[in-house]
């Protein structure tokens, strides 16, 4: 698993996480294991960070943006095993999954470290709006991953600190 340090110095990033989730950092907090994954035809910004939970599901994913840093990248990924091929899936299979409830949204974000109250080293996140170019790779990926990207100055992730702030209030993971 990447360190909050590394990821929080790649600082841009276009998170995608489940519906489900309330919160863009949800996924971060339950998962347990990530992969790299490269390619995939989901544009120029064809890599990412693929977090899995307990279960094995995907529950973040982190795509690299033009606005990210891309030393800071490839040092939060060093290491990490590679993702499997993922499977093709078609745009009827994407809808009827957004109608039930599932799927997937997307959002622009700047990662942060923050300290909680023992003093750990925790992950935040803030709305970022990415250049004209980020923001068109971010449109590219959410479209081939079937994702709703949100945009705007909607799109606060005040609950992101709120988690960051139960977590501290929980023991801290032994990976992490």
């Amino acid at each position: 698993m990447p360190a909050p340090e590394r990821l929080a110095a790649v600082a841009t990033v276009l998170c995608l996480y489940p519906r489900r989730h309330r919160d863009v950092l949800a996924g971060w907090l339950a998962s347990v294991s990530a992969q790299r994954r490269i390619g995939e035809g989901v544009g120029a910004a064809g890599e990412a960070i693929v977090f899995r939970d307990a279960r094995g599901r995907a529950c973040w994913r982190l795509h690299l943006l033009p606005d990210s840093d891309f030393l800071a990248w490839d040092l939060a990924v060093v290491g990490l095993p590679a993702a499997e091929a993922q499977r093709s899936r078609g745009r009827l299979a994407r809808a009827l999954r957004g109608w039930l409830g599932g799927g997937w949204n997307a959002q622009a974000l700047r990662l942060q470290l923050a300290s909680d109250p023992a003093g750990r080293r925790i992950l935040v996140a803030d709305a970022s709006e990415p250049s004209a170019l980020g923001l068109e790779h971010a449109r590219r990926i959410a479209a081939a991953e079937g994702a709703t990207l949100r945009t705007g100055p909607d799109t606060c992730c005040c609950m992101a600190r709120r988690a960051a702030s139960d977590l501290s209030n929980a023991p801290a993971p032994a990976s992490r």
